[in-house]
């Protein structure tokens, strides 16, 4: 990390959140540039390396936390190649409930994929699967999934990808960023009723206290699917203060 970064995260280290405008002061304070372009590149090029994450425009939260990290396996490579081979240009996202057994103090023993994709091509992105020998479930209740999806081995649920979701292409396969699993945590009480309760506070807890949270982009993704207030009120009772002031801003 450059060093110019490393002075950033130490200058506001204590604050939950810093305005563009306390950015700029510092910037010029330190010797940088007084140019507007070169300061807009400097806050561009802190943004790209994930120390400067926007919470809305002209404010953001400063974090020296790891980004997270995907383990995409075979299974969802081979899943995400049939789908681009099939349908290359319709917008789809995978992953695995397992990624978010390790926000969670009991490890669950079964899990299931998720594929989502843009509502129309719910049923031709199953049947695609089915007639592949892939066990696919199209939005199965929580009946199906303790009996069939739970109980075997690389079973998919397939259900419609909400717009504008937080994506993000990694090793050519298309991911949820780690704002919308936790936000679809909290949503999908049905398709995820094993991960509530207790386990759904600590991965809210583990998620905020150890990761990069875009705020902007959790909220956002939150307000698309109709649960800005309830989940901010889960946030806020469930997570470190220090992490969550942004909200009451």
């Amino acid at each position: 990390m450059a060093k110019q970064g490393l002075d950033i995260i130490t200058a506001f280290k204590d604050r939950a959140v810093v305005t563009k405008e306390e950015l700029i002061a510092y910037l010029l304070r330190s010797g940088e540039s007084s140019s507007d372009e070169s300061i807009r590149q400097r806050i561009s090029r802190y943004k790209r390396m994930g120390i400067l994450i926007t919470v809305r425009q002209g404010v953001y939260s400063v974090s020296e936390k790891p980004p997270y990290i995907h383990a995409v396996d075979v299974f969802q490579k081979k899943l995400s190649k049939l789908f681009i081979q099939n349908y290359p240009e319709i917008n789809y996202c995978i992953w695995s409930s397992s990624w978010l057994y390790d926000f969670t103090r009991h490890q669950p023993s079964h899990y299931f994929y998720i594929f989502e994709v843009d509502q129309d091509m719910v049923e031709t992105a199953f049947n695609l699967f089915k007639d592949n020998g892939i066990k696919a479930y199209l939005n199965p209740d929580e009946q199906t999934l303790q009996r069939y999806v739970l109980d075997q081995k690389n079973t998919v649920v397939i259900k419609s990808l909400i717009s504008r979701a937080p994506l993000i292409n990694y090793i050519r396969v298309k991911l949820p960023m780690l704002e919308k699993m936790i936000v679809d945590a909290y949503a999908e009480k049905k398709m995820l009723f094993f991960l509530q309760g207790q386990e759904l506070q600590n991965i809210y807890k583990f998620s905020f206290g150890n990761y990069r949270i875009n705020f902007s982009k959790l909220i956002n993704y939150a307000k698309r699917r109709g649960i800005e207030k309830e989940l901010t009120l889960f946030i806020k009772d469930n997570v470190n203060q220090k992490n969550i002031q942004f909200l009451n801003d």
